[in-house]
Parts: structure tokens; C-alpha cells; sequence
């Protein structure tokens, strides 16, 4: 990427430079950027795909999808009450089997393990 330099009627901002003026650092970079966009494209749905086709950069594809399948901090942290209530309040239902019991409550450790909290198992 390059400078384009401010003038009275369009704002500082960026654009390609062209591939003959490319350094090797920056052919280096671009190629990685390629490579992982590939393969992020290659690895998503139809329906994930439509949400960050008009992503330019591997980076851009990455944050869109964390933000899409994880949410905002806000609701993380949401999430992460929500779930430390469930762990508090935990109680056997009646007929559910030892089995039961401990999957589900594995299932809890784990989802609020992905949530950043840490219980002893």
C-alpha cells in the first residue's frame, strides 16, 4: 500500500501500489495473505462465505468470523454470567442417570472454559 497525499477535495488515504513496485518484504506479505485467504475461503460454507466475501484481507476475514461466531466483548461477558449462574445453580434433575449428570456438567465446564473461566474438574 502506498500514501496518497491530501488535497483540498479528497482526504489522505491509501491505495495498491503497483506489483512492479513492490519490495520483497511486501511480496512476501501479500503472498501470505493469499495463501490464508485460500484457505479460510476454501474451508467456509456457503452461508460463511456470503458473510465475508467482501473481506480484502485474510485479517478482515479472521475478525469477521470471530465477531460472527464468538460476539462482541459485550456479549461475552454476557455469556459468561449467564454460564457461572448455570455452574452455581447446578442441581440433579429427577430420573437423569450419573451419565447424564456428568455430561451435562462437562458440558457447562467447557463452555465456560471457552468463555475464559476456569473451574477444577
Amino acid at each position: 500500500m502506498k500514501t496518497v497525499a491530501l488535497t483540498s477535495d479528497v482526504p489522505e488515504h491509501y491505495v495498491r501500489k503497483e506489483k512492479s513496485k513492490w519490495s520483497d518484504p511486501g511480496k512476501a506479505s501479500m503472498l501470505k495473505d493469499a495463501k490464508v485467504r485460500n484457505i479460510l475461503d476454501n474451508s467456509l460454507d456457503n452461508v460463511m462465505s456470503n458473510r465475508v466475501i467482501s473481506c480484502k484481507t485474510a485479517k478482515e476475514i479472521w475478525d469477521a468470523l470471530e465477531t460472527h461466531c464468538q460476539g462482541t466483548m459485550a456479549i461475552k461477558n454476557n455469556r459468561r454470567v449467564i454460564l457461572v449462574q448455570k455452574y452455581e445453580q447446578f442441581d440433579v434433575k429427577a430420573n437423569e442417570s450419573i451419565t447424564d449428570i456428568y455430561n451435562r456438567f462437562l458440558t457447562l465446564l467447557n463452555d465456560i472454559s471457552l468463555v475464559g473461566k476456569e473451574y477444577d474438574r
